[in-house]
């Protein structure tokens, strides 16, 4: 089964959306909202997997920029084992 792209959908989509590159914290929340949205979203249409796909890119992009995550050893990550339970039976 191939899906075809409808390009008319997808530029109404753009319409609603209206992605631009992400510049301050408002913006990010609301793409964030959309893309929470669609990652959810049952039964997504080409267009939207393809909208999903943009936004995510430009939330990505964001982050990137405004919250690094730095750089670690790794015995440092090794003495925050979050979340990690051991069984001491071992």
């Amino acid at each position: 089964m191939t899906l075809t792209f409808d390009r008319n959908i997808y530029r109404n989509l753009l319409t609603e959306v209206i992605p631009v590159a992400i510049e301050t914290e408002e913006e990010y929340e609301r793409v964030l909202k959309i893309v929470e949205e669609l990652t959810f979203k049952k039964n997504r249409t080409t267009e939207e997997k393809a909208l999903h796909k943009l936004l995510v890119i430009l939330v990505e992009a964001y982050e990137t920029e405004n919250y690094p995550i730095e750089e670690s050893a790794p015995h440092e990550i090794l003495q925050h084992p979050q979340g990690i339970k051991w069984n001491s039976s071992n």
